[in-house]
């Protein structure tokens, strides 16, 4: 049988449904001492967002500085502000909010200078503003089910900033992406040196703008589709021809041998033709001014009225 003395205690247990993390002694064991210490230097020196959150996260788990902080409704919450004590809520280098919201709150942090991450773990379709204490107009929101690292700067105004929507350009030599990349409508993304090309929905319509050189699209099968994806526009294939569809009925095709119509070909000025054009089974042919000639001499054969149509054999 089990009873108490065989378990051990510790400082302070904090609990998500993804993590457990015991603070087993206020000591922290030379071996993870040495792992905060590698994970400060490495923060240091990198740049990429998700990078820092994860290595900001591994730091307050090895630390016990994870806290859960249970919201809901539409009231404010102030955090506990016992700086020096580990069980204070504003003492931690993570914080999730829970909760189900009913309207927009503010969290409102110590009005001093500090770093935290925010974690908006919170359900209700409502904002959630971090702001320093007695400063709500100057605080951050953190985009719900998103992590925020906020800096609250300590200065007068006591300005609480979203360290990555506030640094602009971020510089990174590859990013993976596991979900969605969403950009607002005239929100550009940018390809090459500048405006070289630019991908962008300006609130009406979807924008390929290529400003720089030639916009190549390559590949041996290329389909144009509608937005449904149930009709056909155009086909391309490598070393077979494009097609082009009406209605979904392809009326226009290239061949090896040329070009193939289908259905009527109606042409509003002159056809010039530098070799045997072929027709059969086509029915009646109506023209008019089809053929003209300088002779002054009347044809060899002649039908309709005014010289509409000629028929005429140069020898």
């Amino acid at each position: 049988m089990i009873d108490l003395s065989y378990l051990g205690t510790c400082i302070k247990a904090v609990s998500t449904f993804r993590d457990t993390v015991f603070q087993i002694d206020e000591e922290q064991s030379e071996e993870v001492q040495a792992l905060i210490n590698n994970i400060k230097e490495e923060l240091l020196t990198e740049s990429l967002p998700g990078k820092i959150i994860k290595l900001e996260k591994r730091l307050a788990m090895l630390a016990a500085k994870l806290a859960i902080v249970k919201v809901g409704g539409n009231s404010d919450v102030t955090l506990t502000t016992a700086n020096a004590s580990d069980t204070a809520e504003s003492s931690n280098k993570v914080i999730e909010l829970t909760g189900t919201l009913s309207g927009n709150i503010t969290v409102f942090i110590p009005a001093k200078e500090n770093n935290y991450i925010f974690f908006n773990n919170t359900s209700g379709s409502h904002t959630v503003t971090v702001a320093a204490t007695g400063h709500t107009a100057n605080g951050a929101a953190i985009t719900q089910g998103g992590h925020a690292l906020l800096y609250c700067d300590g200065s007068s105004n006591f300005n609480v900033d979203n360290v990555f929507a506030a640094m602009g350009t971020v510089t990174a030599s590859a990013i993976t992406m596991t979900g969605n990349v969403t950009l607002g409508d005239n929100n550009y993304l940018n390809v090459g040196a500048g405006t070289d090309l630019q991908i962008y929905h300006n609130g009406t319509d979807s924008i390929i703008e290529n400003n720089t050189g030639e916009l190549n699209i390559q590949g041996d099968n290329i389909t144009i589709r509608s937005d449904s994806a149930t009709e056909t526009f155009l086909t391309m294939d490598v070393n077979d021809g494009v097609d082009i569809f009406h209605d979904n009925v392809k009326k226009f095709e290239t061949t090896s041998a040329g070009a193939t119509v289908t259905g009527a070909l109606s042409v509003t000025s002159t056809i010039t033709a530098t070799s045997t054009v072929a027709a059969s089974n086509i029915g009646n042919i109506t023209a008019r001014n089809l053929i003209t000639t300088t002779s002054t001499s009347a044809p060899s054969s002649g039908t309709g009225s005014n010289g509409d149509f000629y028929l005429i054999h140069d020898a």
